[in-house]
């Protein structure tokens, strides 16, 4: 098969081939340096006319930015809705009125009580919960493989529940994207540690595959492209995939850059974590020093049913089954994982415009030659260069790693980035709007030993970040890009749907056991694979299945990502079905009726238990016309509920 471009580009190359590059793009292109590959620069701190306002650094760039401008940033805003937008940022669910009352309480000045609120939502396991679930959306993660032939990932759970405890853990970044990258090859201390080190390569094996390509060669090298499409996009936010068949159209990359890191990629085996039982010790799924069991590629899911575990059936079997409808549930072994490990080591050829069967010279292993990026170590003769790969990303000079993942944080605290496009640093990506501030965040993040919940407890301690919402459109900066204000945002499904159940007290924060995931015979989309957690289940949404082509309507609803897609920042739209799900979903009445039986069906106690405050005397007024369950749906549909101010 001949591709003429990559899939991962085919929009920017369609965009380009027929308009151009835009001006502002054409004119950064010009400059063979693009400004995120250039070197960290430490800048000075600014002074500011105003010294009292700045807590920290941090507020002296916005305000010194602002009053270049003659602005003055907006009042702060309430603790009532401070330590709600606080819980929600870290927690993804709504505070408790014990955690409320202590907090209004507190006779500390707002500086030192709102400190002990961010350190001890920081310290709860639903931190993780929470944090994770932004990365998941950047990994594409899910439970199935996609496409025609939906195969279950029955390990990729293990991934999931990794990344839940890296974030609660605090693991420092650099590691965090070590371990993804070469968790397999990295020095372990223990057995527990390389299990958790090799759990952490899942990353690379979640991509959607067409498991019908019948060129081995071809399904190869469109593996290998996703995972050079996520890794590359998730930690240095450039699209180096769109040079697999020419040279980058933006981006200073070559497709001998790509086949340079392709190699690395094609010199390692994806595996799924279903057990090929041929392998053994010798074949490298267990690891006699270590005693890790390690899984097998994905093709030993359709190989002979002797080679299957109990429950686990090929794709002939589930053709014979006779029964459509017949569930396939399968053991669960918590000895297999997801991940990659390395195979035959050997350069990739570059497949010229990506026909895989027609082959250039190979480039060597890592010799990549971005401008201005260091170059990467030497990658040794019988290495994959996973490992050197993960070493050269995670230097503390690296100018991408850090500035990326900072971005991201501020995103999901201030709703969003100094860099509107947080996986596009590059040509087609926005500028920083503050770029020293950016600068001095990396740096602060490498120096602080790339601590997560530092730099997001730095960030939450700012002025900045208290900040009342109010808007002005007859303001000069209506757009908010200089910071005078916080941003409202929208709650996403996660904790929407969370605290729904919360507030009923359905809520368990127990993780489900064994595979949640199971087969169904047939064809077509809903005839390989569902979920077997649906929306009604009391765990956290973080924990139900994600099945490729199978999402529940609730999830696209409320804009939860494809998990096909490499997904930052995910889309807000307003459309009716949204506010339809809480006037008459099943779901929703069930719980709006155990609310109210929880509140002692008393307006005062519901307002208290959905918004946090008190009823208003017309709002008592207006609420005597209706029933306890029917001002129950109407306050969770109201912007109050879903929105964080």
């Amino acid at each position: 098969m001949n591709f003429l471009s990559s899939p991962h580009c085919a929009i920017l190359i369609s965009t380009v081939l027929l308009f151009g590059v835009s001006g502002h793009a054409a004119e950064k292109y010009d400059n063979p340096t693009p400004w995120s590959y250039q070197r960290l620069q430490r800048p000075a701190i600014p002074a500011t006319t105003d010294t009292a306002w700045p807590k920290d650094d941090l507020d002296r760039f916005i305000l010194a930015r602002l009053e270049k401008e003659n602005l003055r940033p907006i009042g702060d805003a309430p603790r009532a809705i401070l330590i709600r937008r606080a819980s929600f940022d870290l927690r993804g669910l709504p505070p408790s009125q014990s955690e409320v009352d202590a907090f209004l309480r507190d006779p500390s000045s707002d500086d030192a009580a709102f400190a002990k609120v961010v350190d001890a939502f920081l310290q709860s396991e639903r931190f993780g919960e929470r944090w994770a679930r932004h990365w998941l959306d950047v990994v594409r993660y899910a439970d199935s493989v996609g496409r025609v032939w939906n195969a279950p990932f029955l390990y990729a759970a293990r991934y999931r529940d990794w990344v839940i405890d890296s974030f609660n853990d605090d693991k420092p970044y650099n590691r965090f994207v070590a371990e993804q990258i070469a968790g397999d090859l990295l020095p372990a201390k223990t057995v527990l540690q390389r299990r958790d080190q090799i759990v952490g390569t899942g990353m690379l094996a979640l991509g959607s595959m067409n498991l019908q390509e019948g060129d081995y060669e071809q399904h190869l090298l469109d593996q290998v492209d996703d995972q050079i499409d996520v890794v590359s996009r998730a930690f240095m936010g450039i699209t180096v995939a769109c040079a697999r068949c020419h040279d980058h159209k933006t981006e200073p990359v070559t497709t001998r850059d790509y086949y340079a890191l392709a190699g690395i990629f094609y010199s390692s085996r994806t595996l799924s974590g279903t057990p090929n039982r041929n392998d053994g010790v010798a074949g490298g799924y267990v690891s006699p020093e270590a005693l890790v069991d390690l899984p097998t590629e994905l093709d030993e899911a359709v190989g002979p049913p002797q080679k299957l575990p109990a429950g686990l059936h090929s794709m002939d079997d589930i053709r014979e089954l006779g029964n459509p409808k017949q569930t396939i549930r399968y053991d669960h072994d918590p000895h297999f994982c997801m991940g990659v490990i390395d195979a035959e080591i050997k350069d990739c050829e570059i497949a010229i415009g990506g026909d895989p069967h027609d082959r250039d010279t190979a480039p060597n292993r890592g010799e990549l030659k971005l401008p201005a990026l260091p170059p990467m170590p030497k990658v040794p003769a019988q290495s994959s260069g996973r490992l050197e790969f993960a070493q050269w990303l995670t230097q503390p000079t690296h100018p991408l790693t850090s500035r990326v993942m900072v971005n991201r944080l501020w995103q999901h605290l201030f709703g969003e980035g100094l860099v509107r496009t947080p996986d596009d640093f590059g040509i087609t990506g926005a500028d920083p709007t503050h770029p020293e501030l950016l600068d001095h965040l990396a740096i602060r993040f490498v120096t602080n030993g790339w601590s997560v919940k530092k730099m997001i407890r730095e960030m939450m301690l700012s002025h900045t970040y208290r900040l009342a919402t109010t808007g002005n459109p007859e303001h000069p900066d209506a757009g908010n890009k200089l910071r005078w204000r916080q941003n409202p945002k929208r709650l996403e499904l996660e904790p929407l749907r969370d605290t729904l159940l919360q507030l009923a007290g359905q809520l368990t924060f127990d993780r489900p056991e064994g595979i949640q995931v199971a087969g169904t015979g047939g064809k077509g989309r809903h005839g390989i694979t569902r979920g077997l957690l649906g929306i009604e289940e009391p765990y956290r949404t973080i924990y139900l299945p994600v099945v490729r082509d199978n999402i529940p309507e609730l999830f696209s609803t409320f804009d939860f990502p494809g998990p096909t897609q490499i997904k930052g920042q995910r889309d807000v739209t307003t459309v009716a079905p949204q506010a339809l799900f809480f006037m008459n979903n099943p779901f929703v009445e069930q719980l709006s009726a155990q609310i109210a039986e929880k509140a002692g069906k008393d307006t005062q106690a519901i307002y208290k238990l959905i918004l946090g405050r008190d009823p208003t005397s017309e709002e008592i007024t207006g609420a005597r016309d209706l029933d306890d369950q029917t001002l129950v749906q109407a306050l969770l549909g109201t912007a109050e509920f879903r929105y964080v101010f």
